[in-house]
């Protein structure tokens, strides 16, 4: 393969159907006479996106042929289909085990009552309060956010009024997580953003000192995730590799 000048980063215009022009030049590129596409691993963004993108494959298949392997990288949800893809990558104990979500909630629940004593609210509100702020926590993880970041002087000026409210509740939130995230350490876990990002950097690393020898292609992912946003970097740079927007 000849020396490539710099990036694989394509777009497909918006007026455009993006699983059909994506399917369209994945076909031509990556078919295989024995193999079809199945040695490509094509990444998405959701679940909604791996069936749209199979389905336009089944239209645009012309006889049949052998998916892609497709895993989902870009959603919250944070789908299992990750670690199949790149814990073989010899992870291994360098990748804590995620923390089991249901656990999480309900000890973060527990931490919540003890944090705010009488103020707590009753069991339902209380449960809804741990699945918001669980959520937080996935979302600071998710986007690399420091919780100092949080209580800078230039964030209490940009709520003004209720910059006392939000510094408080601030510090709040921080002695709870501090809590879980000892509890995680003591368990030797990590909550399942955290784990997915170490992943994301356990695999740029591995494929920048180790290229695959298989096709990688990412395509309509958009995260804010810094993690992410490295490894699609590096997929870019692979000599078998390209990043679609």
């Amino acid at each position: 393969m000849a020396e490539r000048a710099g990036p694989q980063v394509y777009s497909i215009a918006a007026h455009r159907g993006f699983a059909d022009a994506l399917v369209a030049g994945l076909i031509p590129r990556y078919a295989d006479p024995d193999l079809g596409l199945a040695r490509l691993t094509l990444l998405l963004p959701s679940r909604r996106a791996e069936r749209i993108v199979t389905e336009a494959f089944v239209r645009l298949s012309g006889g049949g042929l052998l998916l892609p392997r497709m895993a989902v990288v870009g959603d919250l949800d944070l789908d299992e289909t990750l670690g199949p893809l790149l814990d073989p990558l010899g992870a291994g104990s360098a990748v804590p085990p995620a923390a089991d979500p249901v656990r999480r909630w309900l000890r973060l629940a527990d931490l919540l009552r003890a944090e705010l004593g009488k103020d707590a609210p009753k069991a339902p509100g209380l449960l809804r309060l741990a699945f918001d702020t669980a959520r937080t926590m996935d979302r600071l993880a998710i986007e690399g956010i420091e919780l100092g970041d949080l209580l800078q002087e230039r964030v209490a000026g940009i709520v003004g009024d209720l910059a006392q409210h939000w510094q408080q509740s601030t510090r709040s939130f921080a002695r709870v997580q501090a809590l879980w995230l000892a509890e995680l350490a003591a368990r030797g876990e990590v909550d399942p953003p955290v784990r997915r990002n170490m992943l994301f950097d356990h695999a740029a690393k591995r494929w920048q000192e180790l290229p695959p020898k298989q096709p990688i292609v990412a395509a309509g992912i958009t995260s804010a995730s810094p993690a992410l946003a490295r490894l699609l970097r590096t997929i870019a740079d692979l000599p078998d590799g390209a990043v679609i927007l």
